[in-house]
């Protein structure tokens, strides 16, 4: 269970097309607020738009736990839950240190890599689709082209 630590406004950009970014922490622990917290515990911080499916599993994947795991962040672990980025075992003390910094970077790569994925499938795609359609009218004006006169 977390605590509201700021509203969640929507970005002005949030379709599919537009860069994944970390807006604003918008959540803590509960554990934060005890008498004697814990020095690790769950921050929630707001996503720019929609996380696509093929970013999800990237930001949540092995990759990304060995680039944090590189920068001296092992023992982060990064959930996504709905429209927010569960950032599990941190501190906002680390995250305002360098953690945040860190986390901000491999999210916009990881947006970038699906960007320049999509576009290149959407290439693959239109081209194949040219390809069959020149197919098409090739086979189609030779099939008009037989007289059986």
């Amino acid at each position: 269970m977390s605590i509201n630590v700021s509203p969640h406004e929507p970005a002005a950009d949030s379709s599919p097309e537009s860069p994944l970014r970390l807006t604003s922490v918008v959540a803590v622990s509960r554990e934060r607020y005890a008498a004697d917290p814990p020095d690790r515990y769950t921050v929630s911080v707001a996503f720019s738009r929609r996380v696509l499916p093929a970013e999800a599993r990237l930001i949540q994947g092995p990759e990304t736990h060995e680039r944090l795991r590189e920068h001296g962040y092992g023992h982060v672990s990064l959930v996504i839950n709905e429209a927010r980025l569960d950032i599990v075992n941190t501190s906002l003390e680390e995250l305002k240190a360098r953690l945040a910094p860190a986390i901000g970077s491999l999210i916009r790569k990881i947006s970038d890599q699906t960007r320049r994925e999509r576009e290149l499938r959407d290439e693959a795609a239109l081209s194949k689709r040219r390809a069959d359609e020149a197919l098409r009218q090739e086979i189609e004006t030779l099939a008009h082209s037989i007289s059986f006169d």
